[in-house]
């Protein structure tokens, strides 16, 4: 733990340092003060923009700048509701009129958005932000500070979030629909899992269900967090996995559920990245979720999503171990040779990923596969 006292209270031994700043912090609050605005601001700009500029193909243009338009709306109109509520009487008095030419404004102004953001590149988040109104970047900053901004990204569709029914008595040689949708919907287990008695003679610790509750809050809160497209680009999802997973970064170990769980929130006030007082408590149902199973499905598939979880975390691990091999190959290319090629592809910036992390991680997520399908849990 650093010594050093907090930057900010300057009566608390500091236990983070912010990324961006180097400001040393003790605790949430401080993480939220004033010193931190402008840091907070630069990565939900980024966050929201790439959000809605997720399909690069031309075609998609469009939807992402629809996106855009309808998230400033409801800015605006959220803005305009809190006017309402603090004008006087007389000016409430005629609602339908005022809807109306509320209405009629932001038609205007969305005409007037779609304009200013026509044909530039939406994946770019400065030049997107400069192509706002310095009222529209107001509104976006006041959202920044009250932390709403988070609530205007589109929620992801969380697989072991949804409803799944399997009968009880399902036909011998054909698969049902509803089983069907149920292993459809999650993703594809592993089909080499060792037996636990081959890696582990003994009986294993009760910590080792707590480190994996340290996984699977930082895998649900990486899947939140990517809107679900946890694939796309392994390397940087593993690379935030990474930084939030204790256990999987440092090999740290667990007295409780709720120790890793809460560790997974304390890490991402560490990496500054966005949290809210609802996260903990949806980290803990999706942990609880995951070890339980999907409801009306029966014992068969009570480990379903545990084994699930699990083997999509490895997935991602292999994934990433192969394209850390690419980048590697092409930082070695642009050092020796300097060829133009190389020199145009961009390279990621990894801050917690290197080969050998990969390698024991992939092995101790086969270590967690062989336990979930052993009589200890």
């Amino acid at each position: 733990m650093n010594e050093e006292s907090c930057k900010i209270c300057f009566n608390k031994n500091a236990k983070y340092n912010c990324p961006r700043c180097n400001i040393l912090y003790c605790s949430v609050q401080c993480y939220k003060s004033q010193q931190h605005l402008e840091c907070s601001e630069g990565f939900y700009r980024e966050n929201v923009v790439e959000e809605l500029a997720l399909q690069k193909a031309e075609a998609d243009a469009s939807k992402s700048t629809k996106s855009m338009l309808e998230i400033l709306q409801r800015i605006e109109q959220t803005d305009a509701q809190l006017d309402e509520e603090s004008d006087s009487e007389g000016a409430a008095s005629d609602p339908e009129g005022d809807g109306e030419e509320l209405d009629s404004d932001d038609e205007a102004q969305a005409d007037e958005l779609a304009n200013r953001l026509h044909g530039i590149d939406l994946d770019n988040a400065a030049e997107v932000w400069d192509r706002l109104t310095s009222a529209e970047k107001e509104e976006f900053q006041r959202f920044i500070d009250n932390g709403d901004i988070a609530k205007m990204l589109p929620e992801p569709t969380i697989w072991w979030a949804q409803e799944y029914k399997v009968d009880l008595v399902q036909p011998a040689e054909v698969r049902s629909q509803q089983e069907a949708k149920l292993l459809e919907a999650c993703p594809k287990v592993v089909t080499n899992i060792q037996k636990l008695s081959n890696i582990l003679p003994n009986a294993p610790s009760p910590a080792v269900r707590h480190n994996i509750a340290n996984v699977l809050a930082a895998y649900t809160f990486v899947y939140r967090y990517f809107l679900g497209d946890v694939h796309e680009n392994a390397l940087e999802t593993v690379d935030c996995l990474l930084s939030v997973c204790l256990n999987l970064k440092s090999s740290t170990v667990f007295d409780t559920e709720q120790m890793a769980v809460t560790s997974v929130i304390g890490e991402c006030c560490n990496q500054q990245l966005p949290t809210d007082k609802e996260t903990a408590a949806v980290l803990r149902s999706d942990v609880q979720t995951l070890f339980a199973g999907p409801k009306g499905c029966g014992k068969q598939y009570r480990r379903l999503f545990l084994l699930s979880a699990l083997s999509d975390i490895r997935q991602l691990l292999t994934h990433a171990k192969r394209e850390l091999r690419e980048v590697d190959s092409i930082a070695k290319e642009k050092a020796t040779t300097g060829s133009s090629s190389a020199m145009n592809v961009d390279v990621p910036d990894l801050k917690h990923v290197d080969g050998q992390l990969l390698k024991n991680c992939i092995k101790k997520i086969d270590f967690y596969l062989a336990y979930a399908r052993s009589q200890y849990l």
